[in-house]
């Protein structure tokens, strides 16, 4: 019988991104997916901001963003009027380096993974279904079956589901998926066509329904259509389904020709009851689904990899006890239920039957909506929450601030990101954040008198020799002692982080804040790394 450490049950987007974050972790493990083949459908269409920071502490966020564009803009039609348009570069963030989400097929996100996954030795094993399922204090045991039919057993440690909604992992382990079918039939086209507007994302609202387009490539354009219940409810759609909803909801309506990808589908809002069953986890679509409104079904299964993956390294490697692995579930499914909501909210408003909400949706919200969102703070929320740059665990057990701490951040928010200085190079905080291990920042305070320079040498010293020495630390100057460390010129960095005397930042491996307070308040740091 073979023996590895993870086995991963689903090689989509999320099952890559965990194969990713494992790999980078020395972990050993298997990756099998029951599809001869991978798709070559678009499906999901979008990296935000958040994902791609992830991608980035790999190395290999350009390669995703030579195959993509980025979307500048969402313009909003009511009644085949103009109503609103977001444009992204407006809201100017200075702790990301992605203002824009990326549009990149599904198809192509997997290509770039599959081929980083194999330069490093990683093959995925199709066809290949897990059957049987079991588990027991000592780890789990999985019949695999190859597409030649032959079984082999295998024992692991721990089991990850990123099988999709119908996951035979989430089965074996017996947890409920909570949740229904939305009402409405969809239909979707990958289409060619020639239309003068800007190439942005559009929503269109009206008498007949509601319409997304999304730019792809090569004059490529997404549209997803709420569908008048044909007289056959099993019918195909065709292209003139779709050109006749572009003529009703579009003021200059642009000719389809040339479908790429037309299909129907229902969607569901769902969410397991847990994520974790003892040794085996759930994540990704095995894990929730919901609307596609806002794009980020995909990106959240992405970002459930990344919290999992280094949580496990660590339990495997005996760093930590078992129990770091009860705050996946924890973090990743209030993150599940926030986002079930919001999308819900959205998709409700854009789809709804119901005659008074159509009037409000159509005629009401198009006369506040230019009001309402001119206020910038509100644009910026919205937008934060959209790209996930605004998720945070600051309820989880497993992270937490000085007593003393007084900033606006806190213990499990993102760490944000701001340009820096070492040497004559320009690099950026997250650009010192490791995938691997927990990383210390020191912060020599606005002032940047010479004593703050000592006093982060001796706070490194001292943490060096009472701590864990793999901890990579970096201290961050202000420029009047550019001498003694990485420099922050303008005190920007500084800023983001809430730090005007000295202080410290313990970042995880996936990019939130472990634990925050000033330098005077080292000692509480240390006994909380020693929980």
């Amino acid at each position: 019988m073979s023996h590895i450490d993870v086995l991963i049950v689903g090689a989509g987007p999320t099952g890559l991104m965990l194969a990713l974050e494992l790999g980078a972790q020395n972990i050993s493990f298997r990756m099998i997916d029951s599809c001869p083949v991978r798709s070559d459908k678009s499906r999901a269409l979008v990296l935000h901001s958040r994902t791609l920071e992830l991608l980035n502490r790999h190395g290999i966020v350009q390669k995703f963003i030579d195959r993509g564009k980025f979307n500048m803009a969402v313009r909003i039609f009511a009644n085949q009027k103009f109503v609103f348009e977001n444009d992204f570069n407006i809201l100017a963030f200075d702790d990301t380096l992605y203002q824009n989400p990326l549009i990149i097929s599904q198809a192509e996100i997997e290509s770039v993974l599959d081929e980083v996954l194999l330069l490093q030795g990683v093959r995925i094993e199709r066809p290949v279904t897990a059957e049987k399922i079991s588990q027991d204090a000592r780890g789990v045991t999985a019949i695999l079956r190859h597409g030649d039919g032959t079984g082999e057993p295998l024992h692991c440690k721990y089991v990850v589901g990123c099988d999709g909604s119908r996951s035979i992992v989430r089965q074996s382990a017996g947890l409920k998926f909570e949740g229904a079918v939305y009402p409405q039939d969809f239909i979707l086209a990958d289409v060619h066509m020639k239309w003068e507007t800007r190439e942005c994302l559009h929503i269109f609202m009206g008498a007949y329904g509601f319409m997304i387009v999304f730019p792809m490539k090569d004059n490529v354009w997404r549209l997803v259509c709420s569908r008048t219940q044909p007289l056959d409810p099993e019918a195909e759609p065709t292209l003139e389904d779709f050109q006749q909803m572009m003529d009703r909801l579009v003021a200059q309506p642009a000719e389809l020709h040339d479908p790429v990808w037309i299909s129907r589908f229902r969607l569901h809002h769902r969410i397991a009851d847990n994520y974790r069953a003892a040794r085996m986890f759930l994540a990704g679509d095995a894990a929730h689904i919901h609307s596609p409104a806002g794009g980020q079904g995909m990106n959240t299964g992405i970002h459930d990899a990344v919290n999992l993956g280094w949580k496990l390294a660590s339990v495997i490697r005996e760093e930590n006890d078992d129990s770091l692995l009860d705050s996946y579930n924890s973090e990743r499914r209030r993150v599940g239920q926030v986002l079930l909501q919001g999308t819900d909210k959205m998709f409700e408003f854009m789809s709804t039957t119901n005659s008074l909400y159509l009037f409000v949706r159509n005629y009401v919200v198009p006369f506040i909506m230019p009001w309402a969102m001119s206020i910038p703070g509100r644009r910026a929320l919205a937008y934060r929450f959209i790209s996930e740059l605004g998720i945070r665990y600051r309820k989880s057990s497993i992270v937490g601030q000085a007593s003393s701490w007084k900033g606006a951040l806190k213990g499990g928010d993102r760490a944000p990101d701001g340009r820096l200085l070492s040497g004559d190079v320009e690099i950026t905080v997250h650009s010192l954040l490791g995938a691997r291990n927990h990383s210390l920042l020191l912060f020599s305070g606005i002032s940047g008198v010479n004593s703050s320079a000592e006093d982060l040498k001796r706070a490194q010293s001292d943490l060096l020799m009472d701590g864990d020495q793999s901890i990579p630390v970096h201290r961050i100057m202000t420029s009047s002692l550019k001498n003694t460390g990485i420099v922050d010129l303008e005190g920007q960095v500084h800023g983001l982080f809430g730090f005007t005397g000295t202080g410290f930042v313990l970042v995880r491996p996936d990019g939130h804040i472990a634990f925050i307070g000033p330098l005077t308040a080292m000692d509480e740091l240390k006994a909380w790394m020693r929980k």
